[in-house]
């Protein structure tokens, strides 16, 4: 269960990065008018969604095949590289149009840690899903809260956006190795 706390505050951390600060980030990065940053700020959160949704079908096309542990963590272990791959490279990024390129990817691969962590809620809490799934939101809900925090206290306390970016990649990283333990098969009831 702590484990899966963990990476579902890792998905966040990196997820409400969109919903918080990339907007204001573009504006300043590339000296952007608020109707061209609004444009670029969309891409990322439909990649996200069309993440979310391909995750789900190759959760339940991997679970089909009988295979409960694969069809939890290749998603989300697939997901994390592509979250911590596209940070990484949108920290580099000198061009709006590359940075929102690679932040489309590593939302679209945040996105798909849901459905596998949504699952795993339901593997390992069986009637008690509901409780299971609720602390693991809770924990996320805190990884969201930090990111709102977090951006602008690393940039003051380094003067570089990056920092920031970095920590997503280490979180990301730590997700994948939270990811290779969890186990759906180890209910939590008897």
């Amino acid at each position: 269960m702590w484990m899966n706390m963990v990476q579902y505050i890792c998905s966040n951390f990196t997820f409400y990065f969109t919903l918080t600060w990339m907007y204001p980030y573009l504006k300043e990065r590339f000296a952007l008018g608020g109707v061209e940053a609004g444009f670029y700020a969309m891409a990322p959160l439909v990649g996200g969604a069309v993440g979310n949704w391909f995750s789900g079908i190759l959760v339940d096309a991997i679970y089909r095949r009988g295979k409960l542990k694969l069809s939890r963590r290749l998603p989300a272990i697939i997901g994390f590289i592509l979250a911590g791959f596209g940070i990484l490279m949108m920290s580099m990024s000198d061009s709006p149009q590359v940075s929102i390129i690679f932040l489309t990817i590593a939302i679209f691969g945040a996105d798909m840690t849901l459905s596998p962590s949504w699952a795993f809620c339901i593997d390992i809490g069986k009637e008690n899903a509901g409780a299971v799934s609720g602390t693991m939101n809770m924990a996320g809900n805190l990884g969201a809260f930090v990111t709102i925090i977090a951006f602008p206290y690393l940039l003051e306390w380094t003067g570089s956006h990056e920092t920031f970016f970095y920590v997503c990649v280490t979180l990301s990283a730590t997700a994948i190795i939270m990811w290779l333990f969890m186990d759906p098969d180890k209910s939590l009831t008897k």
